[in-house]
């Protein structure tokens, strides 16, 4: 069965998508697996990281997916060229993208469609929004072609990072060491506690954990840090691998960048290792059981 992971936080900054990124990069170009990433947030950074995408004329501020590679204007009379996991809440079909790293495709975002889905009625949610990315991940087709998928979630609880948690296989929290942060890692082990409620034994979920993200040397930090090791229903979930706050870490996402890969730095690089120890430890904990 393919594996499914999902980065959800309850709010921004946690670092959640450049953790989806540089995760979803480790699998393809150091396990050598072919992995599917799923842009779930309508800002759309994740799609950004390997397409060219353009502004939505008919939202503000919002994006959409270029034309895809494969489309020809002549022949795809019923297709506007665009594909985007958006598609899958419309009951249309949905053409993932190639990017610039072997063994990685995406399926984008397209904000404004992401938006209607999110907005759509307590009484059509389930239906119409809840169900339909686990009903699209259990396709024959997309098992067949893929080991494992990495979805990058909208800052929320909300209808889409809901769906996100149904279609599972395992969740990481990354989360900052700060107040309001760590607060808020309660309110994501409750939603994954509620689903793995609800599961059967063939379709179990399993929480990775919370990986500390954007560590900074300073007491405050570390305070958090050890309060987090040490808080009651909470410490048996940290991650045993932590991640600093580094230039290189951001710098590796800029256009134009060189290297433009994390894992194209030097092997002994303190940001290359530390991130790669994080990916080695989650991999091993995904596919322990082949």
């Amino acid at each position: 069965m393919i594996k499914v992971i999902v980065n959800a936080t309850h709010k921004g900054g946690e670092g959640k998508t450049t953790n989806s990124i540089i995760l979803a990069e480790y699998l393809a170009m150091v396990s050598n697996r072919r992995v599917l990433g799923i842009d779930l947030d309508p800002q759309a950074n994740f799609s950004g990281r390997y397409l060219k995408m353009a502004y939505d004329p008919a939202y503000r501020g919002g994006k959409i997916p270029p034309l895809h590679p494969d489309y020809e204007s002549e022949k795809d009379i019923n297709w506007d060229g665009r594909s985007s996991i958006a598609d899958i809440f419309y009951g249309e079909s949905v053409i993932p993208y190639p990017t610039f790293i072997p063994n990685l495709e995406v399926l984008p975002a397209f904000s404004s469609k992401l938006q209607d889905a999110e907005a759509v009625t307590k009484y059509e949610v389930v239906e119409k929004v809840h169900l339909q990315l686990k009903k699209f991940l259990d396709l024959a087709e997309l098992q067949k072609s893929y080991d494992v998928v990495v979805i990058d979630t909208p800052p929320s609880k909300g209808p889409l990072t809901i769906s996100a948690i149904k279609a599972a296989t395992h969740i990481i929290i990354p989360s900052q060491m700060e107040q309001f942060s760590i607060e808020g890692i309660y309110g994501m082990l409750q939603l994954w506690k509620q689903e793995a409620y609800v599961r059967n034994s063939v379709h179990p979920i399993e929480l990775v954990g919370i990986l500390p993200n954007q560590v900074r040397d300073i007491k405050l930090h570390k305070h958090f840090l050890n309060s987090l090791k040490n808080m009651k229903g909470v410490s048996n979930y940290v991650m045993p691998h932590s991640i600093k706050k580094r230039a290189a870490y951001t710098e590796i996402l800029v256009e134009g960048a060189d290297p433009k890969l994390l894992f194209e730095l030097p092997s002994n690089h303190i940001a290359r290792k530390e991130y790669e120890d994080a990916c080695q430890y989650i991999t091993e904990r995904i596919f322990k059981n082949g």
